[in-house]
């Protein structure tokens, strides 16, 4: 007897290499009547960046805001890049946005937190070429979700 159907986590942000594993998942893992779930993971670091302060003097209105417009980003790029790209034979993913709210806590860490509360069958997910000294500095989320992660963990390949 088979058992209930598959629980398929995918991690996305707004690039073409994020947008080619969500299609190559689709269209070589998923199998009728499987779960998506399309994950995007918003860090905490982020809004330090863009408000250009340590995270740990952050003004509560100003990261607010930023998160806020973050969020609205995140949810037009997954409706342009991924929910649209699905055939109308599948059903729509159930979408999370996650704000990183620890600096503690890296993106794949939340990938792989988020992945064992769903009980995903994969985590699927692109590989970007940072380049030697971006990962050095700010790593690698596959490579996290790799050696940490509960769940088989499937990484596609940039261009």
């Amino acid at each position: 007897m088979e058992s209930a159907n598959r629980v398929l986590v995918i991690a996305v942000d707004d690039s073409d290499d994020s947008q080619k594993a969500f299609q190559w998942t689709i269209d070589n893992i998923y199998r009728d009547g499987d779960e998506l779930h399309v994950l995007h993971v918003v860090p905490r670091l982020a809004f330090a960046a863009r408000l250009g302060v340590p995270p740990v003097d952050f003004v509560p209105a100003a990261e607010n805001n930023t998160y806020e417009t973050a969020v609205q980003r995140a949810e037009q790029f997954i409706i342009d890049r991924f929910v649209q790209a699905l055939p109308p034979s599948i059903k729509a993913p159930i979408v999370h946005i996650i704000k990183s709210e620890v600096d503690t806590e890296s993106v794949g860490h939340v990938l792989c937190k988020k992945a064992e509360e769903l009980d995903a069958a994969a985590i699927c997910m692109a590989s970007h070429n940072k380049g030697r000294m971006a990962q050095f500095f700010l790593g690698s989320v596959s490579q996290y979700c790799i050696h940490h992660s509960k769940r088989p963990v499937i990484i596609v390949p940039s261009r």
